[in-house]
């Protein structure tokens, strides 16, 4: 999966921080594809200060957008930010910088852009919007532009002025789900092949959103089918290039059957959780019961759970 961060900076009258970009010369928030290992809320901050010079502060995930593009698929993370500081400054990348008016939008935006835009300014708060965009007409003749003269082009002109593109690192996806019950205890499921405890959890099939992944591994480990209300965290495990999702979520219908993965189930209180239960997973279930007011978002580096 290629992975972006998009930057929406609101100004005190309004209007939203935007580039033209250099290659499709529509306006766009500012914003581009994670470094290798790095936090999408690291990553937004720097794209916006490269393409805008302008310096942010990202303070809430407002949405989470997928577009399922053969062969990689782009997910794309939407943060509302602050701004802290800085000038407007170009870059490569962008052939203005300003803010523009968005009620209504009156400079050329595709559509994706624009719905992006609308969506962030109006979020009030609570869980971020997930969705899978759906490509039109015009999307496609769009991408038809970019990858077939657009970028062929720039890549020719970068052969003779000997700068080299170098393509966005490539991400593993996965997903785990906490179902907590009425006394606030979270499900755990024994696996069959070590007898630990994690929740449930695992990885992205090819072009499948991370939401579309809590849901699918849940049914197949535990047979609940589950209705996500929050995405709770964002980890990042750098040494497998692995991006983890973790959801809450509340049953809607079926009964815990055991399969070739879960040996049985129990549930647990936050804080409460045998040694057996996988120190990433326990992490991630602090993160979802402590007070917060937006998805959080870390490193977890060492290679267990």
């Amino acid at each position: 999966m290629r992975i972006a961060a998009m930057g929406i900076v609101v100004g005190q009258d309004g209007s939203v921080l935007m580039i033209q970009r250099d290659d499709i010369r529509t306006w766009a928030p500012p914003g581009g594809s994670l470094d290798k290992g790095e936090l999408p809320t690291d990553a937004v901050a720097r794209e916006v200060e490269e393409e805008t010079g302008y310096k942010v502060l990202p303070v809430r995930l407002v949405g989470l957008r997928f577009v399922p593009l053969k062969p990689w698929g782009y997910l794309t993370f939407v943060f509302r930010c602050l701004l802290r500081g800085g000038e407007a400054a170009l870059s490569s990348e962008s052939r203005q910088v300003g803010f523009v008016p968005v009620n209504p939008i009156d400079v050329a935006m595709i559509r994706l852009h624009r719905r992006a835009v609308m969506q962030a300014v109006t979020h009030s708060g609570g869980p971020p919007v997930w969705e899978t965009y759906r490509m039109g007409f015009s999307d496609h003749i769009g991408k038809a532009l970019l990858f077939g003269l657009v970028y062929p082009l720039r890549n020719l002109m970068r052969r003779f002025t000997g700068k080299r593109y170098v393509a966005p690192p490539s991400w593993h996806l996965a997903a785990s789900t906490i179902i907590r019950d009425a006394e606030g205890k979270v499900l755990w499921i024994k696996r069959r092949d070590d007898g630990r405890w994690n929740l449930p959890h695992g990885g992205s099939q090819p072009l499948e959103p991370p939401w579309q992944t809590a849901l699918r591994e849940t049914r197949e480990e535990t047979g609940l089918e589950v209705r996500l209300t929050d995405l709770t965290g964002v980890y990042v495990k750098p040494e497998k290039e692995e991006m983890v999702f973790v959801f809450s979520a509340e049953t809607i219908s079926g009964t815990l059957t055991t399969g070739p993965e879960s040996a049985e189930f129990a549930t647990f209180s936050p804080g409460d959780e045998p040694e057996t239960c996988l120190p990433f997973h326990v992490a991630r279930v602090a993160d979802a019961a402590a007070p917060r007011e937006t998805t959080i978002f870390h490193t977890q580096r060492h290679k267990a759970g």
